[in-house]
């Protein structure tokens, strides 16, 4: 990360913020006037979002990182500090009960849920101190239960139950703390599911077409700037979580 300017924008930190829904939000959140910290795993990718993005800043984040995640804190401080945190980093790993590897479970746990809620605790006195701010947590539709992805539904699941906890407490300092659970979203990780997967995905959601990143976009900036929502859990899924699902 280059040298950084103090900006009277609020400043965004968003997780993941270089891959398909992160970059989508990334770039949503400029247009609304906001200093972007770009933070992925992926250096290039980082790098590559943030030369599209004017103004905007990269850090090369692991989220699961103890060392890593203060220093992204920090050098979003050094910018005048965390007004919006946006917790997109995850990961997609997943087997049924009996092949489910323990070592991928608590990869999952760690980047899915424990390095948001690591996160939201070094940015909220930071938060705090400049009148108060907004977290918004990516979970997933899968926090209500995805065939097959056990690992992954308990990591969004956790999520969402630390999101409304975290709304209560900090919501009297000034900050709201919601989450979002897109459904199927079109990005490099479900171009790579199997073509019947897709197929039978998309014959579940009632607006018939999968979402876009920036369909989640625009309610991340809605869930950043709206002060009396808080601890709420805001589907993205084309209604899929109100429809049928299927289960094999």
């Amino acid at each position: 990360m280059s040298a950084p300017t103090i900006d009277t924008a609020p400043v965004t930190l968003v997780t993941g913020g270089a891959g398909g829904i992160g970059r989508a939000i990334a770039a949503r959140m400029a247009t609304a006037g906001h200093t972007v910290v770009v933070a992925d795993l992926d250096a290039d990718a980082v790098e590559a979002t943030t030369a599209a993005l004017p103004g905007a800043h990269g850090f090369v984040l692991d989220v699961a990182d103890a060392a890593s995640r203060r220093a992204a804190v920090a050098a979003c401080d050094d910018l005048g500090g965390t007004a919006v945190l946006v917790n997109c980093a995850g990961v997609l790993r997943d087997a049924r009960l009996a092949k489910l590897d323990p070592a991928v479970f608590r990869r999952l746990q760690a980047v899915n849920l424990l390095g948001p809620l690591a996160l939201t605790r070094l940015a909220a006195p930071g938060m705090v101190r400049r009148g108060g701010g907004a977290v918004v947590n990516l979970a997933s539709r899968a926090w209500l239960g995805t065939f097959g992805s056990t690992a992954y539904s308990t990591a969004k699941g956790g999520l969402v139950g630390a999101t409304r906890s975290l709304a209560l407490e900090l919501g009297p300092r000034g900050i709201t703390v919601n989450a979002l659970a897109p459904g199927f979203v079109d990005t490099a990780m479900t171009d790579a599911l199997p073509p019947e997967i897709r197929r039978r995905t998309l014959d579940a959601i009632p607006v018939g077409r999968a979402g876009r990143p920036e369909d989640v976009a625009d309610a991340v900036a809605f869930l950043a700037g709206a002060t009396y929502v808080t601890g709420q859990v805001l589907p993205v899924c084309g209604g899929r979580s109100v429809s049928d699902p299927y289960a094999a």
